[in-house]
């Protein structure tokens, strides 16, 4: 059993609406020091294939299914076995 795990984030220079929001109101609280916010969204998979096969499903699952080319990017990690 192979456990991967996969991180989509937005692209540099696209506009994160989650993250700005949540910076904006940190501002608010009186947070000021915080200088950039982003936001990652994290999917764990484990299959019952080897690792090369777990790694290829991993990434076409992400690329037709779970981003957008054009405002998103993701890393692929195999945690294990």
């Amino acid at each position: 059993m192979v456990k991967i795990r996969l991180e989509i984030s937005y692209l540099p220079g696209v506009e994160d609406p989650e993250a700005t929001t949540l910076h904006h109101n940190l501002g608010i609280l009186g947070y000021y020091s915080i200088d950039r916010v982003s936001m990652l969204k994290v999917y764990e998979m484990e299959f019952s294939e080897d690792e090369e096969t777990a790694k290829n499903m991993a990434k076409t699952i992400a690329e037709s299914i779970l981003i957008n080319p054009v405002i998103n990017n993701y890393k692929l990690i195999v945690l294990g076995e």
